[in-house]
């Protein structure tokens, strides 16, 4: 008999509920160990409930394989985009973007590392996509911490006694995909590596764990803020005057342009061919939210198999620009609509007409700006109970909103991101919680 994610998740809530007294108190051991572990950023530590997210090792090996038609489609897009300046031109992305990008040395890899988000219909399998993450993917860490603390769980325990399961390896994956990279590239050695943020904006702890195992496989490895980078033409260098060989860009474009003058150095030596750039610049063609639309575009259908656009079909939300003559459609039937920025993160910018009234939701579309909004259909996601603390902070069981998440490094499935929200918007701003993922193999 095929396992699924409901029976998993029915067998693990009654191990649970056998004994209340140590189901609470287990739940506390997990918040103690969250609060006290490197899971924080910004000051807050990660969320989560009481049981974790139990996949299948079937459902995860079909994910993974729809992962490689997603990449296929990416690679052709891709190459498009190079070839073609009408099909180019489909993006509307300004000179400066366009210019890093087709300056970019795509060869090394298509996509070092993503993470591709999608809301996961744990009943029946389907799923349509939320976004695509290259350059800043994150919360490898919380999944690593989150497993430390389910350990504590009576529950845990007692699931992983019956079943074989494993986790996902985030950090020694990814030090062994750069070193393969670096050697394609035609590095010789063991490269100097540095992880680069703006580092206000970045979870800096997370990057000092990269560095340790960078470190600890023996590469050297540093974690610097772009702007604080050096470059003399010939060798991009840390503060510290270290020659940097690769560079693990955590930075997202949008915050480099907007610090265009101050990111000098590493653009320059990217151009230049001095530092190799994971990943470099070509990566904002997957990572910006206008490729929704693009896919879905008749140029792209024309470049693709009969398989690669029935997957799409199957998996994109309708994606459209907004323009002030689709007022009157998003005013109509708010909860059918969520208007998105093309190029932020964490939710910035974002409406869901499922999170306001009529009269917030008329204010929202009133003051949407001419262009440089994309409007896309809502998509509720899957629903599960777990044990947790509501919105009032007292404990019981939640109806929770699911979201899900594929780690992949250079074209390879490393891991599961899971997440859960009491309201349909799942994001920090909210009241976003994560659990750990554990592959489920008999």
């Amino acid at each position: 008999m095929k396992t699924t994610m409901p029976a998993l998740a029915a067998e693990y809530r009654a191990l649970a509920e056998a004994d209340p007294a140590a189901l609470r108190r287990d739940f506390d051991a997990i918040v103690a160990y969250m609060k006290g572990s490197t899971a924080i950023h910004h000051g807050e530590y990660v969320r989560t409930c009481f049981s974790p997210k139990l996949l299948p090792a079937a459902d995860f090996d079909r994910l993974a394989a729809d992962m490689q038609i997603l990449y296929r489609i990416f690679k052709k897009v891709i190459d498009a985009y190079f070839a073609d300046a009408g099909y180019r031109a489909l993006f509307g992305f300004d000179t400066r973007t366009e210019d890093l990008i087709l300056h970019a040395r795509r060869s090394p890899s298509l996509v070092p590392m993503a993470r591709i988000d999608f809301f996961y219909n744990e009943a029946t399998g389907s799923y349509t996509f939320c976004e695509f993450n290259t350059d800043g993917a994150s919360a490898m860490n919380e999944d690593r911490e989150l497993h430390n603390a389910q350990r504590l769980s009576a529950a845990y325990r007692a699931f992983t006694a019956r079943h074989r399961t494993r986790t996902c390896e985030l950090f020694d994956s990814w030090v062994a995909t750069v070193r393969r990279l670096w050697q394609k590239a035609g590095g010789a050695g063991a490269p100097c590596v540095a992880i680069v943020d703006y580092l206000e904006c970045g979870t800096v702890n997370e990057f000092e764990i990269f560095r340790r195992r960078f470190e600890a496989a023996g590469l050297d490895a540093v974690v610097c803020d772009v702007r604080e980078l050096r470059y003399d033409g010939h060798a991009l260098c840390a503060p510290d005057g270290r020659r940097i060989d690769v560079v693990y860009r955590r930075a997202v474009t949008s915050d480099l342009l907007a610090h265009y003058a101050q990111s000098e150095a590493l653009r320059l030596a990217a151009r230049d061919g001095n530092v190799l750039l994971l990943g470099d610049f070509h990566t904002q063609i997957i990572h910006n939210k206008e490729l929704f639309r693009v896919l879905q575009a008749p140029q792209t259908a024309a470049m693709l198999t009969a398989e690669e656009n029935a997957y799409l079909a199957a998996h994109l939300p309708g994606t459209a620009p907004y323009t002030p003559a689709r007022k009157a459609e998003l005013l109509a039937d708010k909860d059918a609509w969520i208007l998105k920025p093309p190029d932020s993160y964490g939710s910035r910018g974002v409406h869901a007409g499922v999170e306001h009234t009529e009269e917030e939701w008329r204010a929202v579309v009133e003051a949407l700006p001419e262009t440089g909004y994309l409007m896309q259909a809502f998509h509720t996601p899957y629903v599960t109970e777990d044990y947790g603390l509501d919105a009032a902070g007292t404990f019981g069981l939640n109806r929770y909103y699911n979201l899900t998440g594929l780690y992949i490094y250079d074209g390879v499935v490393q891991g599961v991101y899971s997440r859960v929200s009491l309201t349909p918007i799942i994001s920090s701003q909210y009241s976003e919680k994560t659990l750990a993922t554990t592959i489920v193999e008999g």
